[in-house]
């Protein structure tokens, strides 16, 4: 009867002692699960980030881009702009509607016109009599509202060509009147000159160059 109750004894505590093992166990395997599964997780949101990061860096490197091209656009657009208003300012102080050098097509006459200041201009008309002479006639004036340079003290000076290449200059007067103006014929627009001198212009029809 001992022996049985030892043994029933011993069967008891042997069932007890699988129990603890088996809760153990249970505990040991729910502890790694969970280890697993935030491992898993954690592992997975530093993929996610990982991957986030290069589309964060296009994205920025894209607004760079954008940021640049904006900014490179406007340069240009000074710039052009710029370049716009020197080239205005230059032509309204040199293309002078006056000013400028002529030549009469059916002779060897010139005319050169230089603007002294906003009102004066100096005229100078030359025409070649032969190899050796040239006629010089040099006067000032002020062209009127209706395009016309009314002058007078005109100096006439006749420009010799010696054998040796030296040049003389001898003035025939110094009292010269007459008018310089805008004129048509057919469909050019030019410069006539009226000498009231000796009317040495009258031919000529003197075109810009």
């Amino acid at each position: 009867m001992k022996r049985k109750m030892i043994a029933a004894l011993a069967f008891t505590m042997l069932l007890c002692g699988c129990g603890e093992t088996s809760d153990e166990q249970k505990a040991d395997t729910v502890s790694e699960k969970t280890t697993t599964a935030v491992t898993t997780s954690a592992e997975s949101t530093t993929t996610e980030t990982a991957s986030a990061e290069p589309a964060t860096t296009t994205a920025s490197a894209a607004n760079t881009e954008d940021e640049n091209a904006a900014a490179t656009t406007v340069t240009a657009t000074y710039e052009d702009t710029s370049v716009t208003v020197i080239e205005s300012l230059t032509d309204a102080v040199y293309n002078d509607l006056f000013a400028g050098y002529y030549l009469d097509e059916n002779s060897s006459a010139a005319l050169s016109i230089d603007c002294t200041n906003d009102k004066l201009y100096k005229i100078s008309v030359s025409r070649k009599i032969s190899d050796t002479e040239t006629e010089e006639w040099y006067f000032t004036g002020e062209f009127n509202g209706r395009q016309v340079l009314s002058y007078d003290s005109c100096i006439k000076s006749l420009m010799t060509v010696a054998e040796d290449g030296s040049v003389s200059s001898e003035q025939e007067y110094s009292d010269g009147t007459g008018y310089v103006r805008i004129s048509e014929e057919g469909t050019k627009t030019g410069l006539v000159w009226s000498d009231d001198k000796e009317d040495a212009g009258s031919s000529f029809l003197f075109i810009k160059q």
